[in-house]
């Protein structure tokens, strides 16, 4: 079936290195990899940024298990190769990533020699185009390979100027947790994230109620990457230990739980002799992590599904038609689980769960994202 949608990234040439990671993204995305870009590294999440990853890849094989890409992109016709591959050996070691690789205009064979002595990929552009032309007729790239989803983005956080920098921050956050920190610690935080982002007071223009959206929408993509990390990391252990172990993390966090008890007595003057309470939404994200790890094909693909139907159709008003191939078979299953998860998220961070419908008017009397599209520019 051949597709076309507004958004779709023309393959050329370009001198722009922004084109360039574009390009970059929509030819991972069409291997099946979750594509997020500038995601700013730090020893934890939250802390202060030690350098940047220009492209971040997810993938998950089966049996459950997750493949991690990063591409470092420069499209300087003066590149340095050598440079560039030695940097992003040591960033791979930091980001544990099982793939690396570097996009260049034009790789010499000396470099490719190079790389290849480190495990480094060279991918160039005329490797990367005649794939997307190729494809060009099935496939249309989406969220962040999307280029008018990125210059909407980049867009609205100019207007906002400094008054929301902590909801911008906070997009930060959830691309550092693609990297670094524990799976359901994570979520935690991403609840108590996405809790936030909706609950900030109503926003007076439609570019903002556009990014406070997308953010949000963003939040339920990484946290649908930390559920299939943790079911990926789990798919050996009996179920017993692993609900066991997925209770007290819910709970605790990475704190051991007597420590967290004097912490909880020191901050609410309250001792918890029976230990903390579990949070409520425990019970339900265990059921959706059973439903994972029970079925490893679907789970497999629901980071990647959640990210098409949020940022694809809800924010790029991509036609329900349309199904990007590495979907094609398992579309069906895994848009009941990832619309599973995604209410379960919804309810944990005591939000409407029609905050990811299409069309209507959340709980609030807001627009959803496709109303207020018509107020944020589309890039010529």
């Amino acid at each position: 079936m051949k597709v076309t949608h507004s958004s779709k990234i023309e393959h050329n040439k370009s001198k722009k290195g922004t084109d360039l990671e574009l390009r970059s993204a929509a030819y991972f995305q069409a291997h099946g990899f979750l594509i997020r870009r500038d995601v700013m590294l730090s020893v934890s999440a939250g802390t202060s940024d030690i350098t940047d990853i220009d492209m971040l890849g997810i993938r998950f094989n089966i049996p459950l298990s997750e493949e991690r890409l990063i591409a470092d992109c420069k499209e300087r016709k003066k590149s340095k190769p050598f440079e560039r591959i030695l940097w992003t050996t040591g960033l791979s070691v930091f980001c544990k990533a099982h793939r690396s690789c570097i996009v260049v205009p034009h790789a010499p064979w000396q470099a490719r020699e190079f790389a290849s002595k480190v495990d480094v990929e060279v991918l160039d552009e005329e490797q990367m185009d005649a794939y997307l032309n190729s494809v060009k007729g099935s496939f249309i790239s989406f969220s962040e390979a999307d280029e008018n989803i990125s210059y909407r983005v980049n867009y609205a956080k100019k207007q906002i100027g400094d008054k929301y920098k902590e909801v911008i921050r906070e997009d930060l956050k959830l691309r550092q947790m693609l990297v670094v920190g524990k799976p359901l610690t994570n979520l935690n935080r991403i609840i108590v994230a996405l809790s936030n982002l909706y609950k900030l007071p109503t926003p007076t223009t439609e570019y903002m109620s556009w990014l406070r959206r997308y953010l949000c929408y963003n939040a339920a993509v990484t946290a649908s990457v930390m559920l299939a990390r943790f079911s990926a990391e789990s798919k050996w252990t009996s179920e017993s230990d692993w609900k066991d172990h997925a209770k007290k993390t819910l709970t605790y966090g990475d704190v051991p739980p007597k420590k967290a008890q004097q912490l909880a007595r020191l901050a609410l003057e309250q001792t918890f002799y029976e230990g903390l309470p579990t949070p409520k939404y425990a019970d339900e994200l265990i059921m959706a992590l059973q439903a994972m790890i029970s079925n490893p094909s679907v789970a497999a693909v629901v980071p990647y599904t959640v990210d098409f139907l949020l940022l694809g159709r809800v924010l790029g008003g991509m036609s329900d038609e349309y199904i990007p191939p590495v979907l094609l078979g398992t579309f069906e299953n895994s848009t009941k689980m990832a619309k599973r998860i995604m209410s379960v998220i919804a309810y944990a961070a005591e939000i409407p769960s029609d905050v990811w419908e299409v069309g209507k008017r959340n709980s609030s009397g807001e627009k959803h994202a496709t109303e207020c599209q018509t107020v944020l520019p589309i890039k010529d």
